[in-house]
């Protein structure tokens, strides 16, 4: 899946997710774009169902839902086509400093090339300093994790884009909720483009400064030296051959003596009128240690962000895609519901179906596992499953809210479940017995959110996903 066709999944995902009252599409148009997104995909596979891929699919549905969604909101196909400006702006960013590059040397010092001058060691420290941070980063990757998290402002990556003309307020949600979600998802897309453009700029920058050199050398006589109130002759020798090292090292004929340092000391009527040499030596410094590092290194921000652009990572973990993904199978998705000292009348039973097709699609099917007894070894759970066969989807413990989590109990049920079924298995919790137990108390809302929160962290402390409802009345909270 490419990046035009994640942002149309993703917003129709922000929408679906969003949108629970149906304001902005209905149920009916959600089933329709599923039927005809698979259909068509089959016709163009000659019928085979198994070359339908998931990212086919889900693009197709996503461009089928928002061009009849544009059909009622004007504006929103201007929305779907990308923005220039950012583009634009990476392109520009180098340019703008390579002319700035151009200017340094004019700003600095017209009239003479200064050796010790601070723009151009400061070009130098510069760049030695980013390949030292990013050395470090890569020998030592916990490094990188310790480091302050910063995203690029919403503006520059594009995300924040306002739709044209008055959306109704349940569609202004869905593309906030989008915006936000797509900021987080595409900011390892965004920095590799502004890699790019940095690493470019740097480059750039080098050029500009080697061609104001050259440029201003046919027309003045450079007066090259230099001069400082703290460093003789013997400290700037040392400091000019550290820096110069990979010029003098490729190239001996470049290499000075120390007495011609001496000699260039503009404050003892020094310098020399011949600058030539130091600014091909300057020339070949910027090039080998800044032009050519910067220009690798732009390459491989540009591969990283074409492949991200190619194959935009969009993980169908998530219960949302595995819903909507329940419409490609041949087969139906299966939901396992073990009861966990609990009993399931018929009315919970018909709330789990719900709850299955709401998490697994509509053609989900559920089957309930006989209910497991307070302190039941975690073996009888899943006796008689194949469990390197398994063909259930998801495998649902169910609580009731009016028990306490207990690590021996609870925890070490779920925990013999997650290591059997690994990434296949989740909790739910329903709190219908014990609101209708607290009754009309004056301290139920807040007793009730104090056993929820209990039982999220049970599901935060035991790595599973938690799933609160209302098994009477279907209503999720």
């Amino acid at each position: 899946m490419d990046e035009r066709a994640a942002r149309d999944v993703l917003a129709i995902r922000a929408i679906e997710t969003t949108d629970t009252a149906h304001a902005v599409l209905d149920d009916a148009a959600y089933r329709e774009a599923s039927l005809s997104a698979r259909r068509q995909l089959q016709l163009g596979a000659s019928g085979d169902a198994a070359a339908v891929t998931p990212d086919a699919f889900l693009a197709r549905r996503a461009d089928l839902l928002l061009t009849d969604l544009g059909t009622r909101t004007p504006g929103l196909a201007a929305w779907r086509k990308p923005l220039r400006w950012p583009a634009l702006l990476l392109i520009a960013l180098p340019l703008l400093a390579l002319a700035s590059g151009m200017l340094t040397e004019r700003i600095a010092n017209p009239h003479r090339m200064d050796l010790l001058s601070l723009p151009l060691l400061g070009i130098v420290g510069w760049n030695l300093l980013v390949y030292a941070g990013m050395l470090v980063m890569a020998v030592v990757p916990s490094a990188s994790v310790r480091l302050p998290r910063w995203h690029l402002p919403a503006w520059l990556s594009g995300a924040t884009r306002r739709l044209p003309g008055r959306p109704t307020p349940a569609l202004a949600r869905s593309m906030s909720a989008f915006q936000q979600d797509w900021q987080v998802r595409a900011a390892p897309l965004t920095a590799a483009r502004w890699r790019r453009a940095l690493h470019l700029a740097a480059a750039a920058l080098a050029v500009g400064v080697i061609a104001s050199l050259y440029l201003r050398g046919l027309t003045v006589e450079y007066r090259v030296g230099w001069e400082s109130t703290f460093m003789d002759a013997p400290g700037v020798h040392r400091l000019l051959s550290i820096i110069f090292w990979p010029v003098t090292a490729l190239f001996p004929g470049l290499n000075w003596l120390p007495s011609d340092i001496a000699a260039l000391r503009f404050s003892d009527s020094g310098g020399t009128a011949n600058g030539a040499p130091w600014i091909h030596r300057y020339a070949l410094l910027f090039l080998l240690l800044i032009v050519v590092p910067r220009v690798v290194l732009a390459g491989y921000a540009q591969w990283r962000a074409a492949r991200m652009q190619a194959r935009f990572p969009v993980s169908y973990d998530e219960p949302y895609f595995r819903r909507v993904l329940g419409a490609l199978g041949s087969q139906a998705l299966v939901l396992r519901v073990i009861p966990y000292s609990f009993a399931v009348d018929e009315d919970r039973d018909a709330g789990l179906k719900t709850f299955a097709r709401a998490l697994l699609g509509d053609t989900a099917q559920m089957t309930l596992r006989p209910a497991a007894s307070y302190g039941d070894t975690p073996d009888a759970a899943l006796a008689g499953t194949d469990v390197a066969h398994d063909t259930a989807t998801m495998t649902l413990v169910l609580f009731n809210l009016s028990a306490t989590p207990e690590i021996d109990t609870h925890g070490a049920f779920v925990d013999h479940l997650s290591r059997a079924l690994p990434g296949k298995v989740a909790i739910a919790v329903d709190t219908s017995a014990y609101a209708q137990r607290l009754g009309g108390a004056s301290d139920a809302d807040a007793r009730l959110s104090q056993r929820k929160q209990l039982w999220q962290d049970f599901a935060d402390l035991h790595k599973v996903q938690l799933h609160l409802m209302d098994l009477h009345t279907g209503v999720r909270p």
